[in-house]
């Protein structure tokens, strides 16, 4: 049953766009995006699907904005403390991470497999892994580390092995989330070292990540 607000309609544009938008957040938690409606958030709400679609003007940019919102949230929980070192700040992220993909699975997978649906949100998904991996070379550099074809291919590559070691621990966790998180630190680092290809060179910057500014 909708509910009733009588200070909806005094509303204006925009809070009522972040209103709509903010039911369907919490919708995620408990549903795949595929499964949140137009008409399903529009009842949950308290407004018509003529609203929803006024505002939107279809289901798919609807489910667009709602894992826009969610990519949004993640990269917020992921941001890192410049006041941490850069090994530091690597080990906190892959922690938030799991952590949060293990809190809002749906959320995840919406970012994820959804955006593999042809429908636009695959430039979305890239976009988040892109601030990811720029935000991680960006803390490296500072550490020492060349930012090379191979050392930027090498933190893509790790992205990818991250979230599909994710996605499989979520669907069997045979491992603890701590040994999770051990194995995609150890992941990083051997393929960042191998992508140095200069052992002495590695054993500096290895040394410098761990060090504040």
């Amino acid at each position: 049953m909708a509910r009733s607000d009588s200070s909806a309609r005094r509303l204006p544009p925009d809070d009522r766009r972040q209103q709509i938008l903010a039911t369907a957040r919490r919708l995620l938690d408990i549903r795949s995006i595929d499964d949140i409606s137009v008409e399903a958030v529009a009842e949950e709400a308290g407004v018509s699907p003529g609203l929803l679609f006024h505002y939107f003007g279809s289901q798919r940019k609807f489910r667009h904005a709602i894992v826009q919102m969610a990519a949004e949230e993640l990269l917020g929980q992921l941001a890192p403390d410049p006041a941490l070192s850069p090994a530091e700040q690597l080990r906190s992220g892959i922690e938030m991470f799991i952590a949060y993909v293990a809190r809002h699975p749906a959320i995840y997978l919406a970012v994820v497999r959804f955006s593999k649906s042809g429908n636009g949100l695959g430039t979305l998904h890239r976009t988040v892994r892109a601030t990811l991996a720029e935000w991680i070379l960006t803390g490296l550099a500072g550490a020492g580390m060349p930012t090379t074809p191979a050392v930027t291919l090498s933190i893509s590559g790790w992205l990818a092995f991250m979230e599909e070691a994710v996605l499989s621990w979520l669907d069997q966790p045979r491992m603890t989330r701590t040994e999770l998180v051990g194995l995609c630190e150890r992941a990083v680092y051997q393929l960042l070292a191998g992508a140095l290809d200069d052992p002495q060179h590695w054993d500096e910057i290895r040394t410098a990540i761990e060090q504040r500014q």
